[in-house]
């Protein structure tokens, strides 16, 4: 956490010789401007790394989850490439594409949310807590991370019944009769350590509300 806030507004913001804007520069501390989360300046520097081993952990797994989602991605991508080719112009589609993709999709996206987490990526609508002192709004921020995490744990939950129900139906997909339930099971991982990064983020905003270490 920082000391102020810094909006990007092209009216106050200093301009170079050219005429472009200046933007602000974050000392090497880490102290000075708070950029706003979704800022042009926040893409570019986010929210300080989680400090200490469970927090350098959880980065960790949750930047491997979101490496592996995006891999997914691409390979599904190319897949869907060759799929199209493959159709138009020697009528010869890849075997269950839509299926394939349909799976591929749901277990890739659900891996970016505890990423995203992390990394304080999430929309915040906070036109109605700007006035309020740094230490309150830490503390709605940490709340808001607890009902995250709540809301990833019910999902988990819901989740892995709807696999064991997949599992036992013998539920499988129509054209390559791949079973069901392996694609909605992959997905309980991701929510599991969504609801984790949710509980890590809540405990850090709270320590901050109280005035420990940030």
């Amino acid at each position: 956490m920082h000391a102020s806030i810094a909006s990007y507004d092209a009216t106050a913001t200093p301009r170079g010789v050219e005429g472009f804007p200046v933007r602000p520069k974050v000392p090497a501390d880490g102290e000075g401007i708070q950029l706003e989360p979704g800022s042009v300046e926040h893409v570019a520097h986010p929210e300080a790394l989680p400090h200490g081993p469970w927090g350098m952990r959880l980065h960790a797994a949750t930047r491997a989850f979101a490496l592996a989602g995006g891999v997914l991605f691409i390979v599904l991508i190319a897949m869907s490439l060759v799929s199209i080719v493959g159709r138009k112009l020697f009528s010869m589609p890849v075997p269950g594409d839509f299926e394939l993709l349909q799976m591929g999709a749901a277990v890739a996206a659900a891996t970016f949310f505890a990423y995203c987490q992390m990394s304080d990526g999430h929309v915040k609508v906070d036109f109605f807590t700007t006035w309020m002192p740094e230490r309150l709004r830490a503390f709605l921020d940490g709340l808001a991370a607890l009902l995250m995490c709540a809301v990833a744990l019910l999902i988990s939950w819901r989740t892995a019944i709807g696999a064991v129900s997949s599992f036992e139906s013998g539920e499988a997909s129509l054209m390559l009769g791949w079973p069901g339930w392996i694609a909605i099971a992959l997905i309980v991982p991701s929510f599991i350590l969504f609801a984790l990064t949710g509980l890590y983020i809540a405990g850090r905003r709270f320590r901050h509300a109280l005035g420990e270490a940030k």
